[in-house]
């Protein structure tokens, strides 16, 4: 009996198809992670002229995810599992990708906050966006728990099928005509376009969550695995039968997500050439509703239908990416142990710490309700880890057998990407360049005094554990002045509250603490600290007691290090005390003390942190290399009590009472 052309067609797909699906999570992730509203805005503004750069940067991205592919088929393994091998310090991979992820998480609260408004739209006074955003991340928390997830790969390609045809009749109510589709396939840029352009690249086809394609592919490969009912060998034959199939998986993700790029910015366009806005108007999201909503009122049912489903596909994303992060790093966490000797722990209960971690940054989030900046703050961030991943790649593409390796083209476009997406980085985030590099500046003339230092006799002592009250009175006068320098040869930054200080102050005081233990980094805290007060301004107090606090904590973690300090250690405390400065000390005494209002808090937030981040970390590490060779504070390595911090406040406050041999 012959067989119908529909079951010839299934066969037809089964086969070539065979991990069909990981790729529409990817592209429901890409297009979820701000590419929507990016892609309206840009269309509002420059129309189709920009597409040219939508191709090129997808081609690129592509060519990212088909790496990391061709690792997990050759291998069996993740990337993630990859990562505590890289040569280098130990373990600077793992912490790098824990580090990025927690921080994407802040871009999926931006996106439940989105999916919130939409559904605001929608039933208009019924609930708060804030309530909505509660049940949305409670619904999303469901459903990872039940058995409906396994099944969300086809709910979320009938939704995707059914907002594309939404978008084609919506948009053949407008004469896009095929020259302007061509005109904007050839390189142009147009007046003003400069920031655009950059915002396509950093943020359109997504970032770090590419990596996460490299989860799903090992499910897939799993789920085939037992459903043909073998073991496959991760060999030549395995490779060579699977990569076309994989390879046309990733081209359908990102085919679709090309489509719903086009789609949107075809309806920026549309939007404000039917509105009375002009062209490069100031744009918010719900500017950005209203103009589309506008357009699908032209169908029945338009205007339900796109707020339901666009809602839903961030709600998708958000919890696609959830789950899919959360078992990433458990891959990291289960490697780590298992490359380290130590007994593994249950991948289940890893995953359900991080779940829980990250609903403490989506909560956060939630609150900062500041959407478009968090995304384009996580972007920034997350675009430079990027280009630092892609080198990985290729370090990982070295180090498959031959008949895996990626051709020398595909080498050329991931070296190239990967150094363009750290430069757009850097180029969107302008108060990096405006602010941090001058900041850096300023940092490299305090390294001379950290060289000379570590050649001295105090140094010596302090490190060794022999230095007596004169050494540390030396090192509190030392790092307090360069605490003060920090504040002194600072950025002052103009703003309605009076403005505010770009500073390294923070950084005498953690060298400080390092050094001498908590109580040393106190004092030497408090003269920079008290220079900040006598400067002024709103942020002058919650500066003050953040100062305190990196010369407590930076004596603390060189007790729990032992006296080990590194580059990695230097960066992380610089950027842990850094995090607690600007999240959490200023914001909370700000708004307690109602001296500034959330917007400008979160203006504040997002001009200083990465600049000063990066300097005061650039700074540790620096000396961190100077003195990496000493094992610091060894005299002071006993264990701290309240009575042992007693005793080295007085002999400081007075030494000269100290008792005689």
């Amino acid at each position: 009996m012959n067989e119908s052309r529909l079951s010839r067609f299934r066969k037809w797909f089964a086969n070539t198809f065979v991990f069909f699906g990981p790729g529409l999570l990817l592209a429901i992730t890409a297009a979820g992670e701000a590419g929507i509203t990016e892609a309206i805005e840009i269309g509002a503004h420059y129309g189709l002229a920009l597409l040219w750069v939508v191709i090129i940067t997808l081609l690129f991205k592509y060519a990212f995810t088909n790496g990391i592919a061709r690792y997990t088929l050759a291998t069996g393994h993740t990337i993630f599992d990859a990562l505590g091998k890289l040569p280098g310090p130990k373990n600077w991979g793992p912490i790098l990708v824990i580090v990025s992820y927690m921080l994407e998480m802040f871009a999926v609260g931006a996106m439940i906050l989105f999916a919130a408004t939409f559904l605001d739209y929608l039933l208009p006074g019924v609930f708060s966006i804030f309530l909505l955003s509660i049940t949305l991340l409670i619904a999303a928390l469901a459903l990872l728990r039940t058995h409906i997830y396994h099944h969300f790969e086809q709910i979320m390609a009938v939704i995707v099928i059914v907002m594309g045809i939404s978008l084609i009749l919506v948009l053949t109510s407008f004469p896009f005509t095929p020259d302007m589709i061509l005109s904007g396939i050839v390189p142009n840029i147009p007046a003003g376009s400069e920031t655009a352009i950059l915002a396509i690249l950093g943020v359109v086809g997504s970032g770090l969550n590419l990596m996460l394609y490299s989860v799903w592919l090992k499910e897939k490969t799993d789920k085939t695995e037992l459903a043909d009912g073998t073991c496959y060998v991760k060999n030549e034959a395995f490779f060579k039968r699977f990569i076309k199939s994989v390879n046309a998986d990733i081209a359908i993700g990102f085919a679709i997500v090309m489509l719903i790029t086009f789609g949107f910015m075809c309806l920026g366009y549309a939007g404000f050439a039917v509105s009375f806005m002009p062209h490069g108007a100031e744009l918010n999201l719900n500017i950005l509703i209203t103009q589309v909503l506008y357009l699908f009122s032209s169908i029945p049912y338009g205007t339900y239908v796109f707020l339901l489903f666009v809602a839903i596909i961030f709600f998708g994303s958000v919890v696609i990416g959830i789950d899919a992060r959360a078992k990433a790093l458990t891959r990291v966490i289960v490697s780590m142990r298992e490359d380290a000797g130590k007994t593994v722990v249950r991948e289940s209960r890893v995953y359900q710490f991080f779940i829980w971690v990250f609903v403490g940054i989506l909560i956060l989030s939630i609150l900062i309700n500041n959407p478009m900046g968090t995304i384009r703050l996580s972007a920034v961030l997350c675009a430079l880890l990027f280009g630092v991943f892609g080198f990985i790649l290729l370090y990982l593409n070295s180090r498959l057998p031959e008949y895996a390796r990626a051709s020398r083209l595909w080498m050329l476009v991931i070296a190239v990407g990967s150094i363009l997406s750290a430069y757009v980085a850097l180029l969107i985030e302008g108060s990096f360049l405006e602010f941090g590099l001058p900041l850096f500046e300023n940092v490299l003339v305090c390294t001379v005094v950290f060289y000379i230092f570590c050649r001295t006799k105090t140094f010596q002592r302090m490190a060794d554990g022999t230095a007596n009250i004169v050494d540390k009175f030396w090192v509190v006068f030392i790092f307090g002045l360069i605490s003060v320098y920090g504040t002194y040869s600072g950025i002052m930054i103009a703003g309605e509250y009076g403005g505010y200080i770009l500073n390294f102050r923070d950084l005498g005081a953690m060298i400080a603490g390092v050094l001498g233990g908590p109580v040393v980094g106190f004092f030497a805290a408090l003269i920079g600290g008290v220079y900040r007060l006598t400067v002024g301004g709103v942020t002058a107090v919650p500066c003050f007691l953040a100062t305190l606090a990196a010369g407590v904590l930076a004596g603390i973690a060189i007790r729990i290090w032992k006296g080990k300090l590194t580059m990695r250690r230097g960066a992380t405390l610089a950027a842990v005390v850094e995090l607690l400065h600007l999240l959490l000390i200023f914001p909370i005494y700000a708004l307690a003390t109602g001296t500034m209002g959330l917007s400008m808090i979160q203006d504040v937030i997002l001009t200083t942190a990465l600049p000063m981040t990066i300097v005061n970390a650039a700074g540790m590490m620096i000396f961190a290399h100077f003195a990496q060779k000493y094992p610091l504070l060894q005299g002071g390595l006993k264990r701290m009590t309240l009575s042992s911090l007693r005793e080295e406040i007085r002999a400081l406050i007075h030494p000269l009472t100290e008792e005689k041999p």
